[in-house]
C-alpha cells in the first residue's frame, strides 16, 4: 500500500504568491441540535471547509455546535476581522429557514415554540450579509442550509395564522454589489445531508475548491454537475451574483495583469496528485501509509486531513489497547469479503474500515462507512448485514431488524443474518420470530447460532 501511495505521490500544490490579499472566512457547522434530531454531517462540512481554506490562504474564525449566543459571538469576531480584508467569505452548514421571505439560521439551542423566536433563537441572514458588505469588496456566502427542518413545525404552530408566511427551504436573496450567495439547492427545496461523510453540495464544492484552477462561476458549475448527479437531479445547487470580476480561489491561478513571458511548467504538484493520492491513502488503516502520504502532502488541504486521520487512528489504537471489547452482536469480518464481493471497488473497503469502527465501539462512524457501501452498491448484501448489527449494538433493534431483512433478501442463505435477525427479535419479545430465524441459521450453517 505504501508503494501504491509513493506512485501517486508526485508533486504537491503551488504556492500562493507572497503578495497574496488579505482574505477573512467565517465557517459555521451546525450539527448537535438540542430540540431536534442531529444532524450527521454539518460539523463535518464546516471542518473541511475550514481546512481547505487555510491551505488557500484565508484567515478562518470557524465554530461548531453554536448557540445563539455564542453564534452571535462569532459573527463580531468576523465583522472585526473584515476591517482589513478585501474579501470575506461566509460558509454555514446546518438548518436554517425562511419566514416571510426572509431567512433565518439555526443555533443548536434553538426551540422555535414561541411566535417571537425568530427575534429571539435565530440568526437573520441579511445580518451577516450586510456586515460583509460594509467591510470588503468581494463577498462569497455558501449556504448548505436548506435541510428539512422540524423546527419549522413548531413555529408554525406556534405562529398560527401566519404560518403561510413559513416557506419550504430557503428563499432567494439579491446580492449587493460584488457578493456571490450560493445555495445548497434551488429557492424553496430541501437539500439532502448526505449519506457520507459530507453533503453533496459540500462534498463537491471543498473537492473542486481544492483542486480546481478555474475561476468562482466556473467551478460553482462543476459542483452543481457533481451534485446534480449525485441526487439524480433532486437537488440543483444555485447561486446569485452581483460579482464585479473574475475570483479565483488558487491565486497562482489568476491570469497575469499584463502580457508577459510565456510561463514555464510547473516543477511543483499540482493538486489533482494531491486529491488523487487521498482516494487511495484516506481508507488506510496502517500508520505508514498516511504517514508516508503527509511526509510528499504535508502542505496540502488533504495533508492536514491525513494528519487528523492519523491522530484518531493512533488514539483509537490506545483505547483498544487499554480495553479491549468486542460489539456484543457479531459483525461480519473483512476477510468474509471474499464471500460477499461487492460490485463497487470502493464497497469491501468501506465494509472494512466500518468493522474496525465497530470493533473500536464506534458505532455511529461504522453506520457511515456501511451507509456509504449500501450507496455505491445498493445490492450489497454484507453492508446491510454490518450496519443492521451496529443498530443492534446501538440499541436500535427496528433498523436492525429492517437490515437483516435486506441482507436475507438479497442473500437467502446468510446463515448470520438470520442468525442476528433472530436475536434482534428475542430483544423485542418476539420469541416465536426469533426462534424461527435462528433454527433457520442453524440450518444454513449447523450450529453457527447457538
Amino acid at each position: 500500500m505504501v508503494r501504491t501511495v509513493t506512485v501517486l505521490v508526485l508533486l504537491g500544490l503551488l504556492s500562493l504568491p507572497a503578495h497574496a490579499q488579505k482574505r477573512v472566512a467565517l465557517v459555521i457547522g451546525n450539527s448537535a441540535y438540542q430540540h431536534t434530531p442531529r444532524l450527521e454531517n454539518p460539523k463535518n462540512d464546516a471542518t473541511d471547509m475550514a481546512a481547505v481554506l487555510k491551505q488557500l490562504g484565508f484567515e478562518v474564525i470557524d465554530g461548531f455546535d453554536l448557540d445563539k449566543v455564542a453564534f452571535e459571538r462569532k459573527v463580531r469576531d468576523f465583522s472585526v476581522a473584515l476591517r482589513t480584508a478585501e474579501v470575506g467569505l461566509f460558509f454555514y452548514a446546518g438548518h436554517g429557514l425562511q419566514v416571510g421571505g426572509q431567512n433565518y439560521l439555526v443555533p443548536v439551542d434553538a426551540q422555535a415554540e414561541t411566535a417571537d423566536a425568530l427575534d429571539w433563537e435565530m440568526v437573520r441572514l441579511d445580518l451577516v450579509q450586510r456586515t460583509m458588505e460594509r467591510a470588503a469588496s468581494t463577498n462569497i456566502i455558501f449556504l448548505d442550509a436548506c435541510r428539512n427542518n422540524p423546527l419549522a413545525r413548531n413555529l408554525a404552530r406556534a405562529m398560527g395564522t401566519r404560518s403561510a408566511d413559513i416557506g419550504r427551504g430557503l428563499a432567494q436573496v439579491e446580492s449587493g454589489t460584488g457578493t456571490l450567495i450560493s445555495f445548497s439547492t434551488q429557492p424553496g427545496n430541501v437539500a439532502s445531508d448526505g449519506a457520507g461523510r459530507n453533503s453533496p453540495f459540500t462534498g463537491a464544492l471543498v473537492k473542486r475548491m481544492a483542486t480546481s484552477n478555474d475561476d468562482l462561476s466556473a467551478l460553482l458549475i462543476e459542483v452543481r454537475n457533481d451534485v446534480i448527479e449525485a441526487t439524480q437531479n433532486r437537488q440543483v445547487p444555485w447561486e446569485n451574483s452581483s460579482l464585479r470580476g473574475r475570483f479565483y480561489f488558487n491565486l497562482a491561478a489568476r491570469p497575469a495583469p499584463s502580457a508577459g513571458p510565456a510561463p514555464q511548467p510547473s516543477t511543483q504538484p499540482q493538486p489533482s496528485d494531491a486529491a488523487q493520492a487521498w482516494t487511495v491513502a484516506e481508507r488506510s488503516t496502517d500508520p505508514a501509509v498516511l504517514e508516508a502520504f503527509i511526509k510528499y502532502y504535508g502542505d496540502t488541504f488533504y495533508g492536514a486531513m491525513a494528519r487528523a486521520r492519523l491522530a484518531e487512528l493512533k488514539r483509537q489504537q490506545v483505547a483498544v489497547a487499554e480495553q479491549p471489547k468486542a460489539p456484543p452482536t457479531q459483525t461480519t469480518t473483512a476477510a468474509d469479503t471474499k464471500y460477499f464481493p461487492s460490485q463497487s471497488p470502493y464497497g469491501s473497503l468501506l465494509v472494512a474500515e466500518g468493522n474496525r469502527q465497530a470493533v473500536y465501539r464506534d458505532f455511529d462512524a461504522a453506520i457511515t462507512d456501511y451507509s456509504e457501501a449500501i450507496r455505491l452498491d445498493p445490492k450489497y448484501a454484507l453492508a446491510f448485514h454490518n450496519r443492521g448489527a451496529a443498530y443492534a449494538n446501538k440499541g436500535d433493534r427496528d433498523r436492525a431488524i429492517a437490515d437483516y431483512d435486506e441482507a436475507i433478501r438479497l442473500d437467502p442463505q446468510y446463515a448470520l443474518a438470520f442468525c442476528n435477525r433472530g436475536r434482534a427479535k428475542r430483544a423485542k419479545g418476539d420469541e416465536t420470530g426469533a426462534g424461527a430465524d435462528i433454527n433457520r441459521a442453524n440450518q444454513l450453517s449447523p450450529s453457527s447460532c447457538r
